[in-house]
């Protein structure tokens, strides 16, 4: 893990653990708060913030005595539906080599984003991002997003785009993303421009409608993301 410098410290102190778990650097317990704090060179009540955020999306548990520990259910399958984990790390936990294409444009949705999210306004203008996950160079996932460009703050992006919508939220709109909806749909390709994803005609793949909501509940980003079922599977973890 890297020490951190500044910024919303929590946030931030949570996504580079959860990382860390991710990659393995911690398998069934972290250290103490201390170390912690010590390492990312943060204060004691931020690392105490970050893991109450852990324990709340069931990453860890924590119990006097004993310590926080891991919880086994921990893996990218089982997080990258909740987008705690990027869908590359996903594809690489997998044994795959990846690599990820991004680019975008200014324009109006098309008919497919438009159909799924009637509360966008089709004359809308918006960017438009595509990005393409391959593992062993075989399209895996084909994301597009539209963000209306009212929800800017800049319109100076950086080449390359992230890939993360979550990071490109951060870095150019105006508020960030509190949480996302997501419909999970079952579909079969029925020729070569339903979708870019190499599956044969008349086999299915899984299809991702997510809404992302502000913090005042008010939609500000849209995605479609195909997933090949050969490359990627989703586990739900579900508390009791």
């Amino acid at each position: 893990m890297q020490r951190l410098e500044s910024g919303k410290l929590a946030a931030r102190v949570h996504a580079e653990i959860l990382q860390a778990i991710v990659r393995k650097e911690f398998t069934e317990k972290l250290p103490s708060e201390e170390v912690l704090a010590e390492t990312l060179n943060v204060s004691r009540t931020t690392i105490r913030s970050a893991l109450q955020s852990l324990e709340e999306v069931g990453i860890i548990t924590r119990k006097r005595a004993i310590g926080t520990t891991i919880n086994p259910h921990v893996r990218a399958s089982a997080l990258a539906l909740q987008r705690l984990v990027a869908f590359d790390d996903l594809l690489r936990e997998k044994g795959y080599d990846v690599e990820v294409d991004t680019a975008w444009s200014f324009g109006v949705p098309d008919a497919d984003i438009g159909m799924h999210f009637p509360q966008l306004d089709p004359a809308e203008e918006c960017v438009l991002t595509e990005k393409r996950y391959e593992a062993n160079g075989h399209l895996a996932i084909w994301i597009r997003d539209a963000i209306p460009r009212e929800h800017l703050r800049s319109e100076k992006f950086k080449d390359p785009i992230p890939a993360s919508l979550f990071e490109f939220i951060h870095l150019y709109g105006r508020r960030e993303i509190a949480h996302a909806v997501v419909e999970i749909a079952a579909m079969v390709k029925r020729d070569e421009e339903t979708t870019p994803i190499e599956t044969a005609v008349g086999e299915p793949f899984m299809q991702l409608h997510e809404t992302h909501f502000d913090n005042r509940r008010e939609p500000i980003a849209y995605s479609i993301i195909d997933v090949d079922n050969a490359f990627v599977t989703f586990e739900v973890f579900r508390r009791s």
